[in-house]
């Protein structure tokens, strides 16, 4: 019985192997990485956690005050814009760390701290102002700056996640190994 690794050129010392046992590095770089089934879990749950709290509830809370903007003023129809930005930022680092590049997780992780920042900002400076204004809901008589937080604060947690997995991704082997090879070929 024939093996596959068998096949011995005369010429070379390595054997030809069929499957790419022993393949140069040039070659072995293109071959697909072995993903981790948790990783692949965690960046779903990420993506929906994100498309919901960071996309969702963000960028509509942030549109029904642009919306609004004759009966709100100018100060919180730019809180609007701003909320939408935060929005935007927050699910493109999202999107962005799904890539497992150095450079792509780097601006992940960016574009997701960034995008929470201006977004716990901004929704500091919306409850401040419901809060001030006295703003209540007509069934509950419940403060609207309550409606604000539980609808908004919970996007830190898919931008935790973001930043965590682009992260790891960044501290992986493969990267690491990437970075060794980029730099022993120069």
């Amino acid at each position: 019985m024939l093996r596959l690794c068998d096949n011995i050129n005369v010429k070379s010392t390595q054997p030809e192997c069929t499957y790419g046992v022993n393949m140069d590095r040039k070659k072995k770089k293109y071959l697909p990485a072995k993903r981790s089934r948790i990783m692949t879990a965690a960046k779903a749950t990420m993506l929906a956690l994100s498309l919901w709290f960071s996309c969702a509830m963000t960028a509509l809370s942030g549109a029904g005050l642009v919306y609004n903007r004759g009966s709100y003023g100018e100060s919180l129809s730019k809180t609007g814009v701003f909320l939408v930005i935060s929005a935007v930022l927050m699910t493109s680092g999202a999107f962005l760390c799904l890539f497992r590049k150095k450079k792509v997780n780097i601006l992940s992780i960016i574009l997701s701290a960034s995008g929470l920042v201006l977004c716990l900002t901004m929704l500091h400076r919306l409850a401040a102002h419901a809060d001030s204004a006295g703003w209540t809901d007509k069934y509950t008589l419940s403060p609207v700056s309550d409606m604000y937080i539980r609808r908004i604060l919970p996007c830190i947690a898919p931008v935790t996640m973001a930043v965590v997995i682009a992260a790891v991704q960044l501290c992986s082997y493969e990267v690491q190994e990437q970075c060794r090879g980029k730099y022993q070929s120069k």
